[in-house]
């Protein structure tokens, strides 16, 4: 692994989000996954081991009411609730310019919840997303398990 001095970092305008058959500009996007480990006992206060329990991933996305309006025109045009939307795949690229494009994909993302927010002053109105990642997520072509 090299490390670059003084060299770019990602920025946000090196992030590209794409739904296939839904054209939409986030403004945030945020994911995580865990597995859940535990120490295992026996006698004495130190662990003998360790088990492993599930594998979860989730997420969230910001985007401006005219692409949330926009991706509830999709459902419609589908002809599927907004909750039982089912997306195969959402891929997030990142590039810096002269490096090759990373890219974590979100396997099978479903919608959990959905925020609204306006208040006086706003120049913009936007809306969050939950979802969960029920296939998880792959980064750089790595399966997490």
């Amino acid at each position: 692994m090299s490390l670059k001095v003084n060299g770019k970092a990602y920025d946000w305008g090196d992030v590209d989000v794409k739904i296939p058959g839904l054209e939409f500009v986030p403004q945030e996007i945020s994911y995580d996954d865990e597995l859940e480990r535990e120490e295992a006992y026996g006698y004495g206060h130190r662990p003998r081991g360790y088990g492993d329990g599930n594998y979860k991933s989730s997420g969230k996305v910001t985007m401006l009411r005219d692409d949330y309006d926009a991706l509830l025109d999709y459902c419609k045009a589908q002809g599927t609730p907004f909750y039982e939307m089912d997306f195969p795949s959402v891929v997030v690229s990142y590039a810096n310019d002269g490096d090759r494009t990373r890219q974590d994909e979100l396997k099978k993302v479903k919608f959990t919840k959905r925020s609204h927010k306006a208040s006086q002053g706003d120049k913009s109105l936007s809306v969050d997303i939950d979802f969960m990642i029920v296939g998880g997520i792959i980064e750089d072509g790595v399966e997490p398990l």
